[in-house]
């Protein structure tokens, strides 16, 4: 496993999001605060994006932390965003659950561009 901060063109990651937060809102559990989009775009607005979680397993990735905060960064105009991509080893089977593998997606030519732009400083 190997990680890495850095910053992501945010319509590149935006196709590898988990949920669709500006399409379907989390649902809302009673004893367990959870945030609308909205909310979360004012927080973003006043005290700015904290990175955003980016998983990759072989050749495949998925915004595994961040749906809310994506969505608030596109609609402040955001360029580029703040992540943390971590790089796992294997299949990933051991770190997340066969529901969550399913919904990883392809790594397109632009992102494996800018991720070896981000591991290999001789780039």
């Amino acid at each position: 496993m190997s990680s890495k901060s850095t910053y992501l063109p945010l319509e590149l990651l935006w196709k590898y999001r988990e949920f669709k937060r500006d399409e379907v809102p989390a649902p809302r559990v009673p004893f367990y605060n959870k945030y609308d989009v909205d909310e979360v775009t004012e927080y973003v607005r006043e005290n700015g994006l904290e990175p955003l979680e980016f998983s990759i397993v072989g050749k495949k990735a998925l915004l595994t932390d961040g749906n809310h905060r994506i969505v608030a960064a596109k609609k402040l105009g955001l360029d580029k965003i703040p992540v943390h991509i971590t790089w796992y080893e294997g299949t990933g089977e051991e770190t997340f659950y066969e529901h969550t593998l399913v919904r990883f997606r392809k790594i397109d030519y632009h992102l494996e561009l800018e991720l070896r732009m981000a591991f290999d400083p001789r780039c």
